[in-house]
């Protein structure tokens, strides 16, 4: 007889019935009818087997490729703002923060919002911010990209209105030059050194509450292209102490003004491996994948070919220019660091695509895998093919377009937007491509993603129903083709020798209707053997 298995689990609706046997971490048994969950019980089940019966149906947990864990973890410390619908609900929230600390201390908010789900449809200005909080330090954080300091803050960072513009980003100013308080991009970076450092102990209890949720959302492995150096240890202590609930793969946050502060890309990676922090680094539950690079901005300040909606003479902003960023890649590629790089606009991906040819012409050549384009949102058939030739994998994000339709469509113009992740043409070409949410830039709903990618509906209406894949292609692209770029035995299926990493969910999440799909969560998650039962956490 077989050793028994450490646990089984059993799906059964009306019409299915679906067992999975687990033993040290790898299913062990798989069995798809009754028949075979009698003899699966029989053969793999005694007394010290725990079992689970569900209504439902198994599935892989989803492997998202573009997820900012960290990120989303650290909102968990800050000022509450997904549901801030005014200026003044901000201001509020701020205002009641500040009175539980300190004057002098910083205020910061989480990012998870944005300016478009105001009724101002603005950011906040530093002025405003000072009324709420006169005497602190104030950080209004929006996704990855931006923020707004109030008058303290940005005097502390040394903005002010002589101080000139910061390399690589922008500093909003009134038209006598005084900062109305917004930085972008390389302007946030360059303050960013002077926050307040997060306890390790409250990070963690971030990536505990943080990984939990994912875990709800069906989502079981992430590959996070925004960790610092203290992030990353962090995680490593999570880890260590079961506290963190996905299986995670990190990249090293590198933007440009970081690599210049060092001296160059390689000097930037003697410090990193200085620290004892080298790709490929730690186990099965939390490893390092390698750099993330930033080519260009997001939805404000993505690099296009042809000019903003409503702005002539504006095509955003590149982050790195062509030497930098074609060093930075040769650094990592010849010295064995894998290495993700934002490419969001035309312009971008032009950006990044030049320079990895470049380094492939002078013999710098690549593994697959090991050179990775986030986020590639607009790409034209020419681009496909390029990535394809230089086997740059793709990881894209349609929650980011849905998530975020109304800023991209002011921003972009909706035939930009309809022409957002062509997934139908991306797999007609046979490009590398995986699925991400990007999180929590975007909704952490995978299943909202897989809607979107298959019909391209969103609340603007239907844009670019031509670029669709199919259900099957899009859960495809969240489990098995982000095994293919992580690797360590991933399959992202449930199959005998593979991790023991799914999920029971209340419908079949390949042939349910879309308005059945809709919202569908697991009601049972089982990640490397470990059981998380959704609805008794929910009680």
């Amino acid at each position: 007889m077989d050793t028994p298995a450490e646990l089984i689990v059993e799906a059964q609706t009306d019409t299915t019935r679906a067992a999975v046997a687990v033993r040290n971490g790898i299913i062990v048994a798989v069995a798809t009818d009754p028949a075979g969950v009698d003899a699966l019980r029989d053969t793999w089940r005694d007394e010290s087997t725990s079992i689970f019966e569900q209504h439902g149906v198994l599935a892989p947990l989803f492997i998202d490729t573009h997820n900012h864990l960290a990120l989303a973890a650290r909102n968990v410390l800050g000022v509450p703002m997904h549901d801030v619908r005014t200026i003044g609900e901000i201001l509020d929230r701020i205002r009641e923060s500040a009175a539980h600390i300190p004057a002098g201390s910083w205020v910061i908010t989480a990012a998870d919002w944005h300016e478009m789900q105001l009724q101002e449809r603005r950011f906040p200005t530093a002025v405003e911010l000072d009324e709420a909080a006169p005497d602190h330090l104030v950080m209004v954080q929006r996704g990855g990209h931006n923020a707004v300091l109030n008058s303290a803050a940005l005097a502390a960072a040394g903005v002010t209105a002589t101080s000139g513009d910061v390399a690589d980003g922008y500093v909003a100013r009134a038209d006598d030059g005084t900062p109305t308080g917004l930085l972008q991009d390389g302007a946030l970076t360059a303050m960013q050194s002077m926050l307040p450092e997060v306890s390790q102990e409250d990070l963690i209890k971030g990536i505990d509450v943080t990984s939990r949720t994912y875990r709800e959302a069906g989502v079981g492995v992430v590959r996070d292209p925004a960790v610092s150096v203290e992030e990353w240890g962090a995680l490593q202590r999570a880890r260590s102490e079961n506290r963190l609930h996905v299986r995670a793969f990190s990249m090293i946050f590198s933007p440009a003004p970081l690599i210049a502060a060092a001296g160059s890309m390689n000097d930037y990676l003697d410090g990193l491996e200085a620290k004892g922090i080298h790709p490929d680094d730690g186990d099965d539950r939390l490893r390092l994948w390698g750099i993330k690079l930033v080519v260009d901005g997001g939805v404000e300040a993505a690099a296009l070919r042809e000019p903003y909606a409503g702005r002539p003479d504006f095509t955003g902003t590149l982050l790195m220019t062509p030497d930098g960023l074609t060093d930075a890649l040769r650094a990592c590629v010849t010295r064995g660091w894998p290495v993700g790089t934002h490419a969001c606009g035309d312009a971008g991906v032009d950006a990044f695509l030049d320079a990895v040819q470049r380094n492939v012409d002078n013999g710098i050549q690549h593994g697959h895998g090991q050179v990775v384009m986030e986020h590639g949102a607009l790409m034209d058939a020419d681009q496909i093919a390029r990535a394809i030739k230089l086997d740059v994998h793709i990881t894209a994000q349609e929650a980011l377009r849905d998530g975020l339709i109304g800023p991209f469509a002011e921003a972009w113009g909706q035939e930009r937007v309809a022409a957002m992740f062509p997934w139908r043409e991306l797999l007609n070409a046979g490009a590398s491509v995986s699925a991400g949410t990007d999180h929590p830039i975007s909704p952490l709903d995978p299943i909202a993603g897989i809607l979107g990618m298959t019909t391209r509906r969103t609340t603007l209406g239907i844009l670019g129903a031509e670029h669709a894949c199919t259900r099957d292609e899009a859960l495809e692209l969240y489990t098995r083709a982000g095994a293919e770029l992580l690797g360590h035995d991933l399959t992202g299926t449930i199959t005998v020798g593979a991790p023991a990493d799914f999920a029971v969910y209340p419908v079949d999440l390949h042939h349910a209707p879309d308005e059945a799909l809709a919202g569908a969560r697991p009601t049972l998650s089982v990640l490397a053997g470990e059981v998380l039962n959704h609805q008794e956490e929910s009680r």
